[in-house]
């Protein structure tokens, strides 16, 4: 019986050559052993689509601050063509015969019926 009790060292050898997959201790754990390596299984998989996730997220965040930049340089063009002085200058480039009217803008009411 203390021969049976005793622990016997499990070598690479066994584990390579496949005695290891035949012995008691396997057999009794075979369902824990099966549920850690499905457990890796989710893990590796997980990781590497978060990997992906992430790599898309970056790729993103630089086109992002690229749409940026060009926003704020159409802005720009925007608030330039805008001007006053530079929509006179269209006017009396193109030809047409208008003019700036001398009384400031008013506010007209109309009243429901």
């Amino acid at each position: 019986m203390a021969e049976s009790k005793r622990k016997k060292k499990v070598t690479v050898r066994e584990v390579l050559n496949g005695k290891f997959f035949e012995s008691e201790w396997f057999r009794r754990n075979r369902t824990l052993m099966f549920m850690i390596v499905a457990l890796l299984l989710v893990n590796i998989t997980v990781r590497y689509k978060s990997e992906k996730v992430i790599r898309e997220m970056v790729a993103l965040e630089d086109s992002l601050i690229e749409l940026r930049s060009n926003s704020i340089s159409i802005a720009a063009e925007v608030v330039k063509l805008g001007r006053h002085s530079v929509i006179i200058d269209r006017v009396k480039k193109s030809g047409l015969d208008l003019e700036t009217s001398k009384e400031p803008p008013r506010k007209l009411y109309v009243e429901k019926e």
